[in-house]
């Protein structure tokens, strides 16, 4: 339920701001919000966040109506930021979402607070060169000692044991409904890892981490 306190929190950022309660709707959404999505606050409020959102990852759908970041709030969780195709008004962007977990004071109901930042197109190609190269011969020697130095340093990341076998998956093309039911965990315990994995690879998505994962000889 929007409360005057949350939607004030949410208008008074600058950046694409909106938040959802604990049955997946929304329940606040700035003006901001509005120009990056095309859907005005009287459309937004009270509509399921994965209708308006629609965002999707490398490996398929990631907004449903059994969303991850919803099971977070109800279990009180941390949510790392993450990245995330979403469905704006010129259509799919790849964004970054920043999600802070609060409690509305005068329900006492708690909010995902989502603050999106839209990717900048030319990082994403210079990630994408960076995949698309891996294995490839270097020729330059000073650049070959760089390589090697990194993926050294990447081989030498303490990956935990349920983090190895998250990775695997992953490099299997598992998504993350397919990964916690095989592993028997939730699906916001599995993308928990995956952002635990891409911070220690320094790693962006997943199609990266597994690509860095590979060079490094970790799987």
């Amino acid at each position: 339920m929007a409360t005057k306190w949350l939607l004030q929190l949410v208008q008074g950022t600058a950046a694409p701001t909106f938040a959802v309660d604990a049955f997946g709707k929304i329940s606040g959404w700035n003006q901001a919000a509005e120009e990056l999505f095309g859907v005005r606050l009287d459309e937004a409020i009270g509509q399921p966040c994965h209708e308006i959102l629609k965002g999707t990852q490398e490996f398929g759908p990631f907004c449903s109506p059994h969303c991850s970041i919803v099971q977070a709030l109800y279990e009180n969780q941390a949510v790392p930021n993450f990245d995330l195709k979403l469905q704006t008004r010129t259509g799919k962007e790849w964004c970054n979402l920043t999600i802070a977990i609060v409690e509305a004071p005068e329900s006492g109901e708690g909010h995902a607070v989502h603050v999106v930042r839209r990717l900048d197109p030319h990082m994403l190609v210079e990630q994408l060169a960076r995949v698309m190269t891996a294995g490839q011969a270097v020729e330059s020697e000073a650049a070959a000692k760089l390589v090697s130095t990194r993926l050294a340093n990447l081989a030498d990341m303490k990956l935990t044991t349920r983090e190895r076998e998250i990775l695997r998956l992953l490099a299997d093309g598992k998504r993350t409904p397919a990964i916690a039911d095989q592993l028997y965990i939730s699906p916001a315990t599995v993308n928990n890892h995956v952002q635990h994995i891409m911070e220690k690879l320094d790693s962006h998505s997943r199609l990266e981490v597994v690509a860095r994962a590979r060079e490094a000889g970790i799987i």
